[in-house]
């Protein structure tokens, strides 16, 4: 195995075996058996009775990746796609059925809540268990004890009985524990969903330390924008086999796209069904056919992200964004802006098919590590999109950005709907939406240092705060 490699798996395959009849599980083996010892036709028919009494179910098939030395990998997936069986083979805790695994390192894995605790211990003597477990010695626990107290922060619970704790309880101890000793790998099977907002924040800060220290990380989660924000590589299981191994945006796109599907939303070549049947049907806005105002020649002079935008668009193609251009306070093309300016987006659309029906234009803005930071659509304003194949429009849109200095990547995407349904409070049905052309990095555009004072966060919000002195001193 490869020095650079702490995990390398191949051909990875589980199968579980599921028995017709409670008594197969004594019978089929004792046929199976005798009909292996017994010659000709005799010794093959009891062979077929035993195989009869069960059949293998497989949660993984054919399941192969790497994982680095300090890389952090995510592992994303519905329900049942073998995500966690997965993690289960890596952690050594479940035997492969076909395949090999290779595993350099201590590993540690925070798997089901609560697993390799003891209920009836208290969270002091738990820890000692655990550590015990991951190879530390007593005088080693001893050495790290308070500093996983601190970090659990679980007060006088930890003289308690674990099966006396919350969840969240059990995983700031679980957290606390696996990330205090050392791990040279470090699992994470959806443990974090169950802790409050702050104890979150201060576990990715850990994971983000680890990482920068060498551990590797397997870190399954539902939350995309995490996976995006941590991982630097992705796997995405489904019914249980490998459907896309790769960088991990590009993993958390394809798989983001498949949930849409899932959700009834139209994403490529499905035709539209446009017989009208409006749940509420107040008058729509209509998209201004007559050209806006833009300055002369600003779509034909943009041609640097043509080749990212293919890259990174998917939708049916009904309509198709033509070029995307953001011009600064004076009006002219740019891609650098300074702290609070203001960006105005042009985006060039045109009917490849014709349309007849509301439609939605959405903008987002995400950082380099893919996190979401502004987003705008309107959702309550009805507008509509008529018109013949060939036809263009041109959509505009200003954003403010009082944001942090850094780059940031613009996402576009232009969307109608099937049968015109719209929920009755006025709000668009978007389980009927029909995507026509999504562009995850349509541009790029920098934001320079606010020269007032530094920014905390990513957005900051200039607000007016009111200071009064008090007549009478408060007690």
């Amino acid at each position: 195995m490869p020095a650079e490699n702490a995990i390398t798996a191949h051909h990875l395959s589980k199968a579980y075996r599921i028995w017709t009849d409670p008594s197969q599980r004594l019978f089929s083996p004792l046929l199976a058996e005798t009909g292996r010892l017994l010659p000709g036709g005799l010794g093959r028919g009891l062979q077929r009775r035993a195989a009869a009494g069960y059949r293998d179910f497989f949660a993984l098939t054919d399941v192969s990746f790497e994982v680095k030395r300090g890389e952090a990998v995510g592992i994303v997936g519905r329900n049942g796609a073998g995500k966690s069986t997965l993690l289960q083979l890596i952690a050594g805790t479940l035997q492969p059925s076909a395949g090999s695994i290779e595993v350099n390192g201590r590993v540690a894995a925070l798997l089901e809540l609560g697993a390799g605790f003891n209920p009836d211990f208290t969270g002091r003597e738990n820890v000692h268990l655990s550590a015990a477990v991951l190879g530390l010695s007593r005088q080693e626990t001893e050495s790290r004890f308070d500093e996983i107290a601190a970090f659990a922060d679980i007060g006088d619970f930890l003289d308690q009985p674990v099966k006396t704790y919350s969840s969240g309880m059990m995983m700031r101890l679980a957290f606390a524990v696996n990330t205090c000793v050392d791990p040279d790998i470090l699992i994470v099977d959806e443990a974090l969903s169950v802790g409050d907002a702050p104890f979150q924040a201060k576990c990715f800060r850990r994971l983000r330390q680890l990482i920068e220290k060498g551990v590797s990380l397997l870190f399954v989660s539902h939350d995309l924008s995490t996976v995006r924000s941590i991982c630097s590589r992705a796997l995405w299981l489904k019914n249980g086999r490998p459907e896309i191994w790769g960088e991990a945006k590009q993993v958390a796109r394809e798989y983001e796209k498949f949930c849409w599907q899932e959700q009834g939303v139209v994403l490529n070549g499905a035709e539209e069904n446009r017989s009208k049947a409006p749940i509420y049907n107040p008058p729509a806005a209509s998209v201004a056919t007559e050209q806006v105002q833009a300055p002369a020649a600003l779509f034909a002079s943009n041609a640097p992200y043509a080749a990212m935008r293919e890259r990174s668009r998917y939708g049916t193609g009904h309509v198709s964004i033509n070029n995307v251009v953001m011009t600064n306070p004076a009006g002219e093309p740019a891609t650098m802006f300074e702290y609070a300016d203001t960006v105005t987006i042009w985006v060039l659309i045109e009917v490849k098919q014709p349309v007849a029906t509301e439609c939605v234009i959405s903008f987002l803005l995400r950082d380099l590590k893919g996190n979401p930071v502004i987003a705008t659509q309107d959702v309550t304003i009805r507008r509509r999109m008529d018109g013949p194949a060939g036809q263009r429009f041109v959509a505009r849109t200003t954003l403010p950005l009082p944001l942090h200095h850094q780059k940031y990547v613009l996402h576009v995407a232009t969307f109608g709907f099937k049968n015109g349904l719209v929920h009755t409070d006025g709000r668009y049905d978007f389980g009927n939406a029909v995507l026509w052309d999504v562009i995850e990095e349509a541009a790029i555009l920098e934001v320079r240092t606010c020269p007032a004072m530094p920014l905390s966060g990513p957005v900051h919000l200039d607000r007016p705060v009111e200071i009064t002195a008090l007549k009478h001193p408060v007690s």
